[in-house]
């Protein structure tokens, strides 16, 4: 092997074990809580020491921020690959809703995550930037698709994309803060017909006045 290969070989592993203790942070992050995750936890998961956990991440705080960034870019992509693949709007934003349902698993685990990252950066304005962020991209994901609609004229086109964005983003996180938290009445299920009859009354039903 050529010393240009072997480099490509360290930087790969390199690159595998940082992603096996995100991945191991982030997973405890869902099931413990942020900060109830211990370094000696993540190299347990991971099957190292707390020594190697260190190498890549310099403090406690470093790994599990890294860990909340990297288990929400995890999800965008995820479901970025799977929207692009729906040509149909409607289609498409349905199956938006039905991947930010909070069912047991990944799902769930998912918005243990992000719920804990709204509290971090509630705390830490040196995270709010990156939180913005991310609302930015779930924002324009429903906007884009939202237009996508009206182009193929399956939506109305006398509502405004970023306005449906702004209701429909904050009528999922509301919801789904109360399935988490277990409040009545508020299932699962519950969520997601709350969320399908919002984007068929504001989008496919036409005006009665």
């Amino acid at each position: 092997m050529t010393i240009e290969g072997g480099t490509v070989t360290a930087q790969l592993t390199e690159d595998a074990r940082r992603t096996a203790i995100l991945d191991a942070a982030a997973q405890l992050i869902a099931e413990r809580g942020y900060h109830s995750v211990r370094i000696s936890d993540i190299a347990q998961v991971v099957g190292t020491s707390t020594g190697a956990v260190h190498y890549y991440f310099p403090g406690k705080s470093d790994v599990l921020t890294a860990a909340l960034r990297h288990a929400i870019d995890n999800a965008f992509d995820r479901q970025s690959r799977e929207l692009k693949a729906i040509d149909n709007a409607h289609e498409r934003l349905l199956r938006l809703i039905d991947m930010q349902l909070p069912r047991v698993g990944p799902l769930r685990d998912e918005w243990s995550i992000w719920l804990q990252f709204w509290a971090e950066a509630t705390l830490r304005p040196e995270l709010r930037p990156f939180h913005n962020t991310y609302y930015a991209r779930w924002h324009e994901t429903v906007v884009k698709i939202v237009r996508r609609g009206q182009r193929q004229e399956i939506f109305r086109t006398d509502v405004d994309p970023e306005t449906i964005a702004q209701r429909l983003t904050a009528l999922t996180d509301g919801t789904a803060i109360q399935v988490l938290t277990g409040a009545p009445n508020m299932t699962v299920a519950a969520m997601k017909e709350v969320l399908v009859q919002f984007v068929h009354d504001e989008l496919v039903a036409p005006r009665t006045w």
